[in-house]
């Protein structure tokens, strides 16, 4: 990885403007969650309210903002995204002097869209400047960065929201988001790379691009089981959001707090998967099958004996699987999915991940008041296992290339 570093001044830069934005979204989500339980007196509907305006731009607009990734030029919508996700610390600031929740709410659902557009042109950006034979160690190092924020991001988010108070912490979100905007627009890509991207622009319509990269997508033999196990994850996943601190409360029987032990544990174990998993040799289809395969097993295993050492090594476990399977799809996607369609598959991934969540967020709390904690985590933890077999399966006796008929056929209609 260092090497990698060393030798790609433009991925170097890049990437450490990540951290920056990283660090800026976990201080703003928890300064949001805090102020959010501060003006609505500790409201769970209120607290629903935040996360519903922002997950729903995920599902709903997902696919139209993957087209919009494709037509446009990559680091300008990068860095204006970063730069209209700074402007929105105003409004939650707004929101803040003015004590009004539903602000909070218009906040949460512009900024997310913000972040669409700053996440959707990620991958193919990256493409310009990372050699294929690299992208496997550039997946790496993104999944460090996250798995390092996971691990850092809420205790000091929560610290400086506590030592600041919202106004200077969403200032400090301002300066941060501006900053990993500077970083990336220093970046300079070839002149021919962009002009060839904003010649996009305009050429076709909307629906015309929308519908081909959908057509795209689920055609293509690497992407159709990405997405079939997204559905399996993004289910297992929303189940793990909710039952997470139940599993502390009533299956451990311990208290509440006992929650961000947890979640150190998570970050500390995909940091050291990450490291982990770039060493292993295996083929990126088989980290995204066996990736889920461990998730369920790991999932499964949290709830097998009730103390806190066991249910820990459970998360670990999870955690491995997770990074193998972010790693192994992240891999695929860029070196197997066309430059031309990345912007539209990415966002159609995202779409059937987090639509597949939302169904289990609404659903697990109904379920848990019918069935016993540990037989909903292992359900769980087997429907993730039979998405990674069913996956395989479909991996299995296809070669992991795109087909290149397809795609020309696909650019020849659009």
């Amino acid at each position: 990885m260092l090497q990698f570093l060393r030798g790609n001044p433009l991925f170097r830069r890049y990437w450490f403007g990540t951290w920056f934005s990283e660090l800026g979204d976990w201080i703003r989500n928890m300064a949001v969650m805090y102020l959010v339980l501060n003006l609505s007196n500790h409201s769970p509907i209120a607290m629903s309210g935040v996360l519903f305006a922002e997950y729903v731009p995920i599902f709903v607009l997902g696919p139209i903002v993957g087209v919009m990734a494709d037509r446009w030029n990559r680091k300008k919508t990068i860095v204006w995204a970063n730069m209209f996700r700074a402007l929105m610390m105003g409004v939650f600031f707004m929101a803040y002097m003015v004590h009004a929740v539903w602000l909070l709410y218009l906040a949460a659902f512009l900024s997310s869209i913000c972040t669409l557009f700053f996440r959707a042109p990620g991958s193919s950006f990256t493409m310009q400047f990372v050699p294929e034979e690299d992208r496997k160690t550039a997946a790496s190092l993104r999944q460090l960065s996250l798995s390092a924020m996971l691990m850092l991001g809420p205790a000091v988010g929560t610290s400086l929201y506590m030592f600041l108070g919202p106004g200077w912490t969403f200032l400090l979100v301002f300066t941060l988001f501006m900053i990993s905007a500077g970083i990336t627009s220093s970046i300079r890509v070839t002149a021919q790379e962009e002009n060839e991207e904003e010649a996009k622009t305009g050429l076709r319509s909307v629906w015309e691009d929308l519908t081909n990269g959908m057509r795209y997508a689920f055609h293509h033999p690497i992407v159709r089981p990405i997405l079939f196990g997204a559905v399996f994850v993004g289910f297992g996943a929303g189940m793990i959001n909710v039952l997470e601190i139940f599993i502390v409360t009533d299956f451990l029987g311990l208290p509440e707090t006992m929650m961000a032990v947890l979640v150190s544990v998570q970050g500390v174990s995909m940091l050291a998967c990450t490291l982990l998993v770039q060493r292993i040799k295996l083929s990126f289809d088989k980290f995204v099958s066996y990736g889920m395969i461990v998730m369920g097993i790991g999932l499964g295993s949290m709830v097998l004996y009730p103390h806190l050492l066991a249910t820990a090594g459970g998360l670990v476990v999870f955690s491995l699987g997770q990074i193998a399977l972010n790693i192994g799809m992240a891999t695929l996607m860029q070196t197997k999915v066309d430059y031309a369609y990345q912007g539209r598959v990415n966002m159609t991934f995202q779409t059937t991940l987090i639509g597949f969540m939302t169904i289990a967020l609404v659903s697990t709390g109904w379920i848990y008041a019918v069935l016993p904690i540990r037989l909903l985590v292992v359900c769980g933890g087997l429907f993730i296992v039979l998405g990674g077999c069913i996956c395989y399966m479909m991996f299995r006796g296809k070669a992991v290339t795109s087909p290149p008929s397809m795609e020309k056929g696909l650019e020849s209609r659009a």
